[in-house]
């Protein structure tokens, strides 16, 4: 599955990963400089649907702040998004997410031969 790249404050952004598995085992990797250093990882599933971060994380500049959540809904036939709720500083302003999209899956797969929806195996 590809990766989904999402720009959150001017300083950061967020990439995420879906692993294809039954799952849904997705990925969110919190970055600053945006596509820089990796500051904090979560992951969720549908066995763990919910992370949120344990303490903050970041630099001189941006701050991913603890409660920082990442969650896992289905949204029917293998589908599912990966919503994010919590705090960020950027250069000292605060930036609050309230279910944030970071992460869309339709549960259909583009055929890497003909260019043609298929099915997912999740």
């Amino acid at each position: 599955m590809s990766s989904q790249t999402t720009e959150l404050t001017p300083n950061s952004n967020c990439s995420v990963t879906g692993s294809g598995d039954t799952q849904n085992t997705t990925t969110v990797v919190f970055m600053s400089p945006k596509n820089g250093t990796h500051w904090a990882t979560l992951t969720v599933s549908q066995g763990n649907p919910a992370q949120s971060l344990a303490q903050d994380y970041g630099n001189g500049i941006v701050i991913f702040k603890r409660g920082l959540t990442t969650e896992l809904f289905a949204q029917g036939d293998n589908g599912y998004n990966v919503l994010l709720t919590g705090k960020i500083q950027d250069n000292g302003v605060i930036y609050n997410f309230s279910g944030m999209i970071v992460y869309k899956y339709s549960g259909i797969q583009a055929s890497s031969v003909t260019g043609e929806p298929v099915e997912s195996a999740a």
